[in-house]
């Protein structure tokens, strides 16, 4: 027998009819809509806009005489980056510079050492760039960074020394090192008459050698061709002499045209044997 529904049963029947048609609605337009096509696959991404890969430029403060730098790559790609080569471009330098590449894991990142040329001081407009030649063919490049600043200060450098170059020639001589007291390192300038006005000013001290106690810098007379600079040891630590890198490496101010800076002027390989032997017979630790 069959029982006529109640009023309320009517009602929540007819609820759920429009939510059925709702949905069966809803179904048949979303049928109708064809998915959106793949776009084109993208080309390499530069990193400049990705965080998968960093690349930055620096220098120990060992090598800054040898002029020899690192080109370090940051791989934070869940992928191993198996790089051919590596060319850094710079306005400061004189020429591309070639690194031979290999491979660095996911993750991981890799000092990849080099040599820089001289600089350029024509004042161009900067270019500055890296770039990673891939062995999947997938080439990166972005902006070169300089993670201490170090080649501006070198191109600083390297522009005064060439200026001064052209006035004056600056060397040591051989030192005159006795068994007690001040040593002498003869400082020789000659002037080349081709550049402008140039002078030495002073000569600063070195982590190994001062110029008398606690004298750390020495007064150049103006017009002086010869000038004995006295020298005695500033330093007696045994690892001083072990672990020396700039202990006869000598920055001296000086002035060209009007312009004050700072070069560097070591000694020669074999004065610097010579007084590290010398230093560590001042202070009782030679063999």
């Amino acid at each position: 027998m069959s029982r006529t529904p109640g009023p309320h049963h009517q009602a929540r029947l007819s609820a759920l009819s429009t939510l059925v048609a709702a949905l069966i609605a809803f179904g048949g337009a979303a049928s109708g809509c064809s998915a959106p096509s793949p776009g084109p696959t993208p080309g390499p991404t530069p990193s400049s806009s990705d965080p998968g890969i960093q690349v930055w430029i620096h220098q120990q403060r060992g090598d800054e005489q040898r002029r020899r730098a690192s080109v370090r790559v940051e791989n934070d790609s869940p992928q191993a980056l198996e790089i051919s080569g590596i060319r850094l471009i710079d306005d400061r330098l004189s020429g591309v510079v070639v690194v031979e590449g290999g491979r660095v894991a996911a993750g991981e990142s890799f000092d990849f050492p080099l040599t820089l040329p001289a600089s350029t001081c024509d004042g161009g407009a900067p270019e500055r760039r890296w770039e990673l030649d891939l062995a999947d063919g997938a080439d990166r490049t972005g902006i070169l960074t300089d993670a201490l600043g170090f080649l501006d200060g070198l191109n600083d450098r390297d522009c005064l020394e060439k200026a001064l170059a052209g006035s004056l020639r600056v060397s040591w001589g051989d030192a005159v090192l006795p068994a007690s007291g001040l040593g002498i390192l003869p400082l020789e300038i000659t002037p080349t008459g081709t550049g402008g006005d140039a002078r030495v000013v002073a000569v600063q001290s070195t982590p190994l050698l001062q110029f008398g106690s606690r004298l750390t810098r020495f007064a150049v007379p103006d017009g002086s061709a010869l000038v004995e600079v006295p020298i005695e040891p500033q330093r007696c630590d045994p690892h001083v002499v072990q672990e020396d890198k700039r202990g006869t490496v000598f920055a001296l101010d000086v002035e060209v045209d009007g312009r004050s800076g700072v070069v560097d002027v070591p000694v020669s390989d074999e004065e610097r044997g010579r007084i590290l032997s010398w230093v560590a017979e001042r202070c009782d630790f030679g063999g």
